[in-house]
């Protein structure tokens, strides 16, 4: 895959969100420059628009996403 064309606004790609994890390179390999479309953050800017995706969302949490998604 290709990397996701958000790497250069994503807090999380760039350092910018708080209590980054540990595996966090590992994360932005799979993801970032990986496969994004199962990002939780790409999912809910695709989905809600850029100003909903939280501050905290970071890329694994795939059942948060669905949650936001799903509007709950």
């Amino acid at each position: 895959m290709s990397d996701c064309e958000c790497l250069s606004r994503c807090p999380f790609f760039n350092d910018r969100m708080a209590e980054m994890p540990a595996m966090a390179h590992l994360m932005k390999k799979n993801y970032c420059q990986g496969d994004f479309l199962k990002c939780a953050r790409h999912r809910v800017l695709l989905g809600k628009g850029a100003g909903n995706v939280p501050n905290d969302l970071f890329p694994n949490m795939q059942a948060r996403a669905d949650e936001l998604l799903s509007g709950q």
